[in-house]
């Protein structure tokens, strides 16, 4: 008999977990709260995350889709929330997943009764229910508990307070000044949606920001130069020389970043920007108008609340008249419904006691071998393959093919992740946001590439025998993959002996590299009749 497994969560995550742990044969079922598939990926007006009604994806289609179903060709270069919310239905759709789900059904405890976990179920309309599975996939991800900081003197504000969780209906901001705490993809997302409808708002922050474009120049999408052999680059500066790799990326980052947006004023404060290594730069094509055109105003950071509608910020500066305030500050990460004795979190919004983020730090094995948290851990790679591939590690190991080390190595890895973290900070010159989830990349890729059976980077290594046959026979293919597009279909090329190779990975690699092609030949083309009507 197949081993029962419990998916909590049927957005990206939770889709992709459903479809390869049923191939992979286990005996899947997922619970969602919602009503629907795709999760955050479906606009609402309830008090659970979700896109903004102006979200946009942040990395292109080339780079972003599921590795063995691409986007639809008539999909936007960066998808829309709406185009990312018909793509998860569709994943649903074309893998047969629907009978494997159940919606409506939010989890609100799991614990352990002898060597098996234990769901339980509570439903808005009828009495909770309990089930029984072998293992336990969580993908609820990890933006859970919104933060929202106490600012001095906040009591004697008399406006609107909300948190951008709350952020719907701009409408009702009509010819309101708002300010906005914060300036990352939630404030851009808040400050899209008041335009048009709020006189004045102002974002406030207290560090620099790296706002980086969608496209390059040259017409690519601005992931599509992160190839694979940028990407063994990358892991052997990493080894080698960490800190001059570094050095180099912001300095191009910035380099890149004020060319895209060259009218930024110093009273900005973009820059000195946080590093690269601990805070992610902002796709700033749709806030930097609103900041050049003077309805969002970058200003510093806030210090006290002085009156009814009164702000005073570190610099000396007063905002008066401010109507609302909404904080885009993030959230803190944790798993309220998981019993004490198996949640990752002793303290919500810190590291998670869990090994490469996934796997927990249990003295039973029973539980290492049969727990798993997915959108816990992240490395700097585009779109769902990030999570992917640590889903299809986690069902080779599941399974057998696959294996953890034992407890005192994972414990050992722990401590190690805590320490690069900590070095991490204690290089930045400032406070700065530093994602919980956010991993090394060389080490926590090359680690659930193997563990996954995807065996990518063996097939490009320098000194691999692996990638010099496949260069042999094959050049060509190998010369698209390795200088190319770093397409997602590449992690399903390559039969391993843990799970098989998808049948249409290389015809989908020179079809995704022809579709780039394409769209850098049509972003010259439009670029160019702007151009023109420009000069006339």
């Amino acid at each position: 008999m197949a081993p029962r497994v419990a998916v909590i969560g049927a957005g990206p995550l939770g889709l992709i977990a459903v479809k390869n742990l049923k191939e992979d044969g286990f005996d899947v079922t997922c619970f969602e709260a919602r009503p629907y598939v795709g999760g955050l990926w479906n606009y609402s007006d309830d008090e659970r995350l979700s896109t903004a009604a102006t979200t946009i994806f942040n990395s292109s289609k080339y780079r972003s889709a599921i590795s063995d179903y691409p986007f639809p060709d008539d999909a936007d270069d960066f998808p829309t929330w709406q185009q990312m919310h018909q793509y998860l239905e569709g994943f649903a759709d074309h893998f047969e997943l629907r009978p494997h789900l159940r919606l409506n059904s939010p989890v609100t405890s799991l614990s352990r009764d002898g060597k098996q976990w234990v769901i339980e179920i509570t439903p808005k309309d009828g009495p909770s229910r309990r089930e029984y599975f072998d293992k336990v996939a969580i993908a609820t991800g990890s933006f859970v508990i919104p933060k929202q900081p106490q600012l001095q003197g906040v009591e004697k504000f008399t406006g609107r307070q909300l948190h951008a969780i709350n952020f719907h209906r701009p409408e009702t901001f009509k010819g309101e000044r708002v300010l906005i705490i914060g300036l990352h993809a939630s404030a851009q997302d808040v400050a899209t949606g008041l335009a048009g409808h709020a006189s004045q708002a102002y974002v406030s922050h207290r560090n620099g920001v790296l706002l980086i474009p969608r496209y390059e120049p040259k017409g690519a999408t601005f992931d599509q130069t992160m190839n694979i052999g940028f990407a063994m680059f990358q892991m052997s500066m990493q080894t080698w020389f960490p800190n001059l790799f570094t050095w180099l990326v912001d300095k191009m980052l910035v380099s890149m970043s004020k060319k895209a947006f060259p009218n930024a004023p110093k009273s900005w404060n973009l820059f000195p920007a946080p590093s690269i290594a601990t805070t992610p730069p902002l796709v700033g094509d749709e806030m930097y108008p609103l900041m050049e055109s003077g309805f969002c105003e970058p200003v510093g950071a806030v210090a006290q609340i002085t009156g009814p509608k009164t702000v005073e910020l570190k610099d000396g500066r007063i905002l008066e008249d401010i109507d609302s305030i909404i904080y885009c500050t993030g959230y803190d990460t944790a798993t309220p419904f998981v019993d004490k004795e198996y949640n990752p979190y002793p303290t919500p919004g810190g590291p998670a006691d869990l090994y490469r983020g996934t796997f927990p730090l249990h003295e039973d094995p029973e539980v290492r071998n049969s727990l798993a948290f997915f959108g816990h851990a992240a490395v700097p790679f585009p779109g769902f393959i990030q999570h992917e591939i640590i889903i299809l590690a986690t069902s080779q190991i599941w399974k057998g093919n696959s294996s953890l080390p034992p407890l005192g190595e994972m414990k050992k890895w722990h401590r190690g992740y805590l320490d690069w973290r900590n070095d991490l900070l204690r290089k930045q010159q400032w406070p700065s946001t530093f994602y919980v989830a956010f991993m090394p990349f060389k080490d926590h890729v090359l680690w659930f590439d193997q563990a996954a059976g995807s065996d990518v980077f063996s097939h490009f290594g320098m000194f691999s025998a692996k990638a010099w046959s496949f260069w042999w026979n094959d050049k060509d293919l190998y010369r698209k993959c390795a200088g190319g597009l770093f397409t997602p279909s590449i992690w399903r090329l390559f039969e391993t002996g843990k799970r098989k190779a998808w049948p249409k990975a290389r015809e989908q690699i020179y079809l995704d590299n022809e579709a780039a092609q394409k769209q850098i030949k049509k972003r010259l083309e439009k670029l160019k009749l702007e151009k023109n009507k420009k000069t006339r």
